[in-house]
């Protein structure tokens, strides 16, 4: 499989598909980098602007990278550009219990970050700085998923087991197909 992964960390499940699948692509973005370049070991890439030719992955694999994008709109139409039909987007992001829509929280625009609430940080792979937080999503995230990647059909998977030590908040998994 032809599989791009965003933001790796050298653990978990990075680290096995790393390991066990020879099309595996992990991507970083690195500003001041030249897109579609090696930097460090990986990949740069903006998700927002994608070097890779169409049609060219089985699986983008996100683990909490959404709510860190400017965005997502541009994100999701490259993902379905650059997914084969049949293809899947698995994606991991925070879900706010409650919100029902959508809370964008910073914008990187041309003079700088423009924030709308206090700003958040999460941690990131590549930057003791962690990643700003520029949206919390709500319980329209599937729909407005349907709208940036029209091509796609959307299920959103609530995992909750205890064997796995997957339990709390923040569990939903978004399974997101290429149909055509």
């Amino acid at each position: 499989m032809a599989v791009h992964e965003c933001s790796p960390a050298d653990r978990s499940i990075s680290a096995r598909m790393k390991r066990e699948c020879p099309g595996h692509v992990g991507t970083q973005y690195y500003p001041g980098v030249a897109l579609g370049t090696m930097h460090e070991g990986y990949r740069c890439e903006n998700l927002e602007a994608l070097t890779f030719a169409d049609a060219i992955f089985d699986l983008h694999c996100h683990l909490d990278v959404m709510e860190h994008v400017n965005d997502p709109s541009l994100c999701f139409a490259e993902m379905q550009r650059t997914l084969k039909v049949g293809g899947k987007m698995i994606l991991t992001t925070p879900i706010y219990e409650g919100k029902i829509k959508t809370e964008r929280r910073a914008h990187y625009g041309p003079n700088g970050v423009q924030h709308f609430a206090e700003p958040e940080y999460h941690g990131n792979p590549i930057s003791n700085e962690g990643s700003l937080v520029t949206f919390h999503y709500g319980s329209d995230f599937a729909d407005l998923i349907l709208a940036w990647a029209p091509k796609c059909s959307v299920n959103m998977i609530t995992l909750n087991d205890t064997y796995l030590g997957v339990l709390g908040k923040f569990r939903e998994v978004f399974v997101v197909t290429r149909r055509n």
